[in-house]
């Protein structure tokens, strides 16, 4: 029997857009990383949720898929959720470096 976790999601359209929070109810079964939930909503629920995506992605090293989670730095390829998690706050590591959503420019961009 899956649960369900909350997760509000930053969408913004571009660097001068205004931003917002939408909020995605995901099924869960069982512990994942928030990468797997992020590819839930954008392969089941939103499609146009943009947010970093690798298929060498999962081992913590380049970086990339860094974003904000309940406001603190996190890999969504190493960081674990589940519906117990309680409601997820998701959000680009830079605003002034947001390109899409959760997806930022390099420094200095």
């Amino acid at each position: 029997m899956s649960k369900t976790l909350s997760i509000h999601c930053y969408r913004c359209a571009g660097p001068d857009a205004p931003g917002r929070f939408q909020e995605y109810l995901v099924p869960l079964e069982c512990e994942t990383s928030l990468q797997e939930v992020l590819q839930q909503i954008g392969g089941q629920i939103d499609p146009t949720l943009a947010f970093y995506q690798h298929a060498a992605c999962r081992q913590g090293l380049c970086g990339e898929c860094r974003v904000r989670v309940n406001g603190k730095a996190a890999l969504a390829c190493t960081t674990p959720v589940s519906a117990e998690s309680g409601v997820l706050m998701v959000e680009p590591v830079s605003r002034e470096r947001v390109i899409r959503d959760l997806l930022c420019g390099p420094p200095g961009a």
